[in-house]
């Protein structure tokens, strides 16, 4: 069995105590420089002593407990304590063997903090100190649709990051090219065209607690720098969660509003969907009902843009601008409808909507597999078993895969 000694009988050496192996490891006692609490029982019946004990004690290990322990060490050098004896707690991945989940323990605190430090971050925007864009909500852009039947091109974080020319969604590659036309769409000034960004400045309120810290985590550093760079500043922009409604929001209202407003979009239309092979819009809810019918082009469920021209070109060939063009492609819906709407379509990048109201009528409060259904952000094993085959499989048009 090891002897270990601990530094340190303040405010965390319950927790690292706590964290110790009892079946093989004896705690011999713990060191302090405060001689009030030499001599008693603190946590454990551990006696408590003076530093300048050690050079008389024999030991495996130390354990130092305190965060700053620069002057520990220093100390520890001082009494010619060798350095393969110390175990710093706070420092990650040394001597796990001597801890239980020690590394999950420090990992969580050490989340617990960063959390702060992004909050801090965001806070001048969130309370209006610093200039963030106008961003109306998503029941006034989908009424403005109603009215004039506009299209719509959406930005989130795949988009800014595929501009970047960063990994992030794991749908996309990144691409120079598709990155350069989604930079030219987003300062685009066409009447006819919504640009949407995600609204991850000024009031976070509406969203939940866990969301609100997701999005501040992402824009911290420069993400929200080099947004405000890329965005005109004296444009009015609409807000891209308008396809995410549910899942991140407090208020189920807000989903209620949303989705009835998407149904009257597309009310008695004829809707062609473009989406990803294992996207399956509509098929197993009432997402799509009203309509006078649906047709379907199936594209890549990944790397939709290396079929970009192909895509592009079938749509124009197949589909009649009588037909609202929904589409569900990752960052290459933006450019579709963008393209399809500069020829005289309607086209909506209708994004994950399919998935949130599959949440929505399920009333889960967060993201799970759908049955049958390619789900984004859903890491765990999924099962793409048809529902309601025969009706999907008439709807299919044309497949670019």
């Amino acid at each position: 069995m090891l002897c270990v000694y601990v530094w340190g009988a303040g405010y965390y050496a319950q927790q690292v105590i706590d964290e110790i192996d009892k079946e093989n490891v004896n705690i011999l006692g713990i060191f302090d420089q405060d001689e009030q609490k030499c001599g008693t029982d603190l946590f454990y019946p551990i006696p408590i002593i003076l530093p300048i004990e050690i050079s008389r004690k024999k030991f495996d290990y130390l354990i130092i407990s305190v965060k700053k322990y620069q002057s520990i060490l220093n100390e520890c050098k001082r009494l010619n304590i060798p350095s393969e004896k110390i175990i710093i707690y706070w420092e990650r991945n040394e001597k796990n063997n001597i801890f239980v989940e020690r590394s999950k323990r420090v990992e969580e605190l050490m989340c617990e903090n960063r959390k702060y430090q992004y909050r801090l971050d965001s806070a001048p925007y969130e309370w209006g100190i610093k200039f963030t864009p106008k961003i109306l909500n998503g029941q006034k852009l989908l009424k403005k649709i109603i009215l004039d039947n506009s299209s719509l091109c959406r930005f989130g974080d795949g988009e800014f990051e595929i501009i970047r020319q960063r990994e992030r969604p794991w749908f996309q590659k990144p691409n120079s090219i598709l990155g350069n036309r989604l930079k030219e769409i987003l300062v685009s000034k066409t009447d006819r065209i919504n640009i949407a960004i995600a609204q991850n400045f000024g009031n976070f309120e509406q969203y939940k607690e866990e969301a609100a810290d997701i999005i501040r985590e992402y824009m911290f550093g420069d993400t929200r720098r080099y947004i405000l760079e890329l965005i005109d500043k004296n444009r009015i922009y609409y807000d891209t969660y308008v396809t995410r409604p549910y899942i991140i929001y407090k208020n189920k209202k807000n989903a209620d509003e949303i989705f009835l407003l998407f149904k009257k979009i597309w009310e008695k239309k004829s809707v062609v969907i473009v989406e990803g092979e294992y996207s399956r819009i509509g098929i197993g809810n009432d997402l799509m009902e009203g309509t006078s019918n649906i047709f379907r082009i199936l594209c890549p469920y990944k790397n939709a843009w290396d079929k970009y021209e192909d895509i592009l070109g079938i749509v124009l060939k197949k589909v009649s601008k009588n037909s609202l063009v929904c589409i569900s492609l990752g960052p290459t819906a933006t450019v579709l409808a963008y393209d399809l709407a500069q020829r005289g379509y309607q086209a909506l990048d209708i994004g994950q909507l399919d998935n949130e109201y599959e949440w929505y009528l399920r009333d889960v409060r967060e993201r799970i597999s759908i049955p049958g259904k390619l789900v984004a952000e859903v890491s765990e094993k999924q099962s793409f078993v048809m529902v309601d085959e025969r009706k999907y499989l008439n709807q299919v048009i044309a497949k670019v895969v």
